[in-house]
């Protein structure tokens, strides 16, 4: 049998599209094959964009905080996985709500780039509820404390 191909043909700047009655044979010839370095490389470069495109952005993850916390405060009850997915993605809600507001704190100084201890204090009087305010503000003073003592 005899296959009709479009042979593509570029002259001075044109593309002209003619049929011609050749084999599979003859369009191969037409064709430029790559050197095996040549290969190589564009093998190499199309699996690097197929890497940075198939990365998301890394969710945080506080599985394991959440869980010495658990232990700490209840050391003979489990966690299942959905429950640790909620607890999860409540914490990086809370973390989030106290981030914008200290952010926002720090918009109306103005001068200011950097978040200091206060704007995370002040943020945390104003997100969390009652006793959960107390708790917080204690708790973020007694890591700071210890912080700067063990920096020394």
């Amino acid at each position: 049998k005899t296959y009709f191909f479009l042979t593509h043909k570029i002259k001075n700047g044109n593309i002209n599209i003619n049929p011609t009655a050749d084999t599979m044979t003859d369009t191969k010839k037409m064709t430029k094959t790559p050197t095996k370095a040549a290969a190589k490389g564009a093998t190499d470069k199309t699996t690097a964009k197929k890497k940075s495109k198939s990365r998301k952005s890394a969710k945080p993850n506080f599985n394991t905080y959440i869980y010495r916390v658990l232990k700490e405060t209840h050391p003979g009850i489990g966690i299942s996985k959905k429950s640790m997915g909620i607890m999860n993605d409540f914490v990086i809600d809370m973390m989030d709500k106290l981030a914008t507001e200290a952010k926002h704190d720090l918009d109306i100084i103005g001068k200011e780039t950097t978040l200091r201890e206060w704007h995370i204090n002040t943020a945390t009087k104003l997100v969390l509820p009652g006793e959960l305010k107390k708790h917080g503000v204690s708790e973020g003073t007694k890591a700071i404390h210890k912080f700067r003592a063990n920096r020394k």
